[in-house]
Parts: structure tokens; sequence; C-alpha cells
């Protein structure tokens, strides 16, 4: 046996959580609004001593490491996340992958998150660049170490309160878009480019955006996953352009990623948008996103109503506030969110994004206990049904 894990959870806890995720994603009312909070490696690593290099030190210390992860958030994050039994993991290098993936270099770091190194810094460098072979980056690192933890789960042995359940092993590219991987690769240089440049820096994130179709192929071919099955998409580093520019560059790689591996269900079309993003919401919802996820504190609740009843909303609530906020700070922040938007449905109360490591759990803790408290969200109009 490679590892046993043994997890203790309440069944009635995961059936009411599946209840009420359920119900919020076909937009009805649930009982009550579910609460999904951004906990990453950064925070559980933190709680339980590891570091980011022995999660990163070799493919097997990685699973066993996530693998224990998955075991202290369902015991101890306060949330509805673990609403099926069902272990997930997969080869995790953070949000450096697509940016490895297309020739930078990463500087990794003993107890914080890897980050990139731009390698760009002219116009003609840019036009004259090649992407590197992606089997000799993170994108071959991660089909490698995907191999190994399918062999892995299949010899682990995960209990839920005594029973066996399932290690499902997942693979793909990541959410970063090209736009993201292009800012890596140029740093602040891409922005001013996007203007005195316009054709060359349409035809660099083309070509990113060949790249990025060709390596998930490859994986979805590998892992046996549909090509229309959805897909989690990230445009962070485009928070700071203007909606002109971002319909320009960015809405029509957006759509061709979509278009090839997306589909309609509420997990088809993600989108991850941190920072302010108000000025592209319209934006967004021509891209018929399905779902818009840990999106920023930044955007107040009030401002959510271009994509309320439209997309499921997932976040708002600011992670300083449940790092260092008193309790009337985060209840009044919970009850705006759920006051303005749970009438609408869809509504999913969480960070945005993610949870700095050190946040005391019964800060956390509180985000259920509001929503348990305000209840069942009432339709105010009933033009907002959905049918």
């Amino acid at each position: 046996m490679m590892h046993r894990v043994d997890i203790r959870y309440s069944p009635e806890t995961m059936r009411e959580s599946a209840e009420v995720l359920r119900d919020t994603y076909r937009f009805a009312l649930p009982k009550r609004v579910p609460v999904i909070l951004g906990i990453e490696a950064r925070y559980i690593l933190h709680e339980r001593g590891g570091t980011f290099a022995e999660y990163f030190s070799d493919v097997r210390t990685q699973f066993v490491h996530q693998l224990e992860n998955f075991k202290w958030r369902v015991e101890h994050i306060p949330d509805d996340a673990f609403a099926e039994p069902v272990v997930t993991v997969s080869p995790d290098f953070q949000n450096v992958v697509n940016a490895s993936g297309c020739g930078c270099e990463i500087y990794w770091q003993e107890d914080e998150t890897p980050q990139s190194t731009p390698r760009l810094s002219t116009v003609e460098e840019m036009v004259g660049y090649t992407l590197p072979p992606w089997q000799t980056t993170l994108w071959g690192k991660k089909l490698e170490w995907y191999s190994v933890m399918k062999e892995l789960a299949a010899d682990a042995d995960v209990r839920l309160n005594g029973e066996r359940i399932p290690v499902r092993v997942v693979l793909s590219i990541g959410g970063d878009s090209p736009f993201m991987s292009a800012v890596d690769l140029a740093g602040f240089h891409f922005y001013e480019w996007l203007l005195q440049a316009e054709r060359e820096c349409m035809r660099f994130l083309g070509i990113i955006a060949d790249r990025y179709v060709e390596v998930e192929t490859h994986y979805r071919k590998v892992t046996g996953r549909s090509l229309n099955d959805g897909l989690n998409y990230s445009d962070d580093s485009a928070q700071v352009i203007s909606p002109a520019v971002y319909r320009k560059f960015c809405i029509p790689i957006a759509e061709r990623l979509y278009g090839m591996f997306g589909c309609d269900r509420f997990d088809g079309r993600l989108m991850h948008l941190c920072g302010r993003n108000v000025h592209l919401h319209d934006a967004l919802k021509d891209l018929r996103i399905t779902m818009l996820h840990g999106y920023g504190s930044a955007n107040k609740p009030g401002e959510m109503l271009t994509l309320a009843g439209k997309a499921i909303l997932q976040g708002d609530i600011d992670p300083m506030t449940l790092f260092r906020g008193n309790e009337l700070e985060i209840e009044s922040e919970a009850r705006d969110v759920l006051e303005t938007l749970a009438p609408f449905g869809g509504i999913v109360l969480g960070d945005g994004y993610n949870v700095v490591p050190g946040t005391r759990l019964e800060s956390l803790a509180m985000l259920k206990r509001v929503s348990g408290e305000f209840g069942r969200p009432v339709r105010q109009n009933p033009f907002l049904e959905r049918h």
C-alpha cells in the first residue's frame, strides 16, 4: 500500500452541501447560500507545517502532501467544498505552469509560491521569439507526474469514515490565459505594446493560443476527457486594461478556447478574474461565461448586477477582512453580499481570492454561520425566475 489516509466527516453535512450546491448551480434558491473558500496549498501547507520546497521535491512527496492536505481541509475548513466522496489530486506547480510552457524561467522558493521571470523587453524580441518544445517545460513535467500519480492513486488507501473512496487524478494546462502568459513573458512592456504594436501583439497572442490548444488537446486525449468538457480560464493580468482593449485582444482568444473546450454546464465556461473587474462585466456576459469564481473583493456586491442571475458568482469577501477583521466586520461583508445578490440565485459565498495563511478558522467559520442565519433567499422580482 502506497499511503493510507483516514478522513472523518459527517455524511449529513456532505449531503447538505451537495443539496445547496445543486440548487445554486441550477439558479434555484437553496435553503442557505453555500460557502466555498479559496483554500490553496499555501494555506494548508502553512497550517500543517509543510513547505513548498518539500511539496515540489518529487511526485510521490507531492502526492502524499495532496492527500494529507485534502484530509486537513475536509476536517478543518467549515465550508461546502466536500460534497461528494471523492478525492481529487493533480500535478501542481501553482500559477507558473503556462508561463514555463511559453519559455519563462521559474524562480522556486522555500516557503512561498514560485514566480516566473520575464524574458522579452522589445517588440523585435517578441516578433522573433519562438516558443520552446512544450515537453521540455512544466507542461511536460505535468504529463510525466500525471502518469506516476495515476499509479500511486491506484495503490493509495483513502477512507471516509472507514469506507474506501476513490482518488481521482486530473490533468489540464491550468487556467492562466494566453494574455497572462504574454504578460509573464514581457512584463509591463506588453501593456505598452498593445498600443504601439497592435498587429504584432495580436499575432503573438495567437501563437500562444495555438500552443495552448495543442497541449490541452493532447492532455485530454491522454486522460480520455472530452474536448468540450469545460474550461477553467483566468484573465487576471487583463484587469487593468480598458473594455475596448479587452474586447480587441482578449475576447477573440477566450472565445476560441471556450469554443473548443467549454460547454454550457455551470462549470463549462469558468472565468477567474482577480482585482477590480467591473468594467469588463459586459464583455464577460457576451462571452457567455457560466461562472465567475474567486472574483475580487474590490468589486462591491451592488456592482455585480450585470452578471447576477446570468452566471454563478463565487467570491467577494475580502481575504484581509477574514485575516485581521473582527466579527462585526466579517459579518457585515457577508450580509452585504447575501442581501444584494442572493435573491438573484447562483451565489456562492467565498473570499476573493485566496485565504491568507494564518487566517483563524473561527473567522472562516463565520461565513457559513452568517449564511445559515440568513437562510433561504427570497426572489424579489418574479421576472428573474429562470425556466
